[in-house]
């Protein structure tokens, strides 16, 4: 079964970077975290797209396995 949010996430079907990326993951921690403070998730999905650079690695190797 697909997981749209998941697939955004990861840049498969969203660009890497984008703002539908970050509010797929947003809405993922929101869910997993319903108590956590807005800000709190806002920090927490800005800091995981930081350190993982936007999840560019997963297109990077989508590419080159359609090669």
């Amino acid at each position: 079964m697909a997981n749209g949010e998941v697939c955004c996430i990861l840049g498969v079907c969203c660009p890497a970077g984008s703002q539908a990326q970050r509010a797929a993951l947003v809405t993922m921690i929101k869910k997993a975290h319903p108590k956590m403070a807005t800000e709190q998730v806002d920090t927490a999905a800005d800091r995981i797209l930081d350190e993982h650079d936007c999840f560019r690695g997963v297109e990077r190797i989508l590419k080159s396995a359609a090669v």
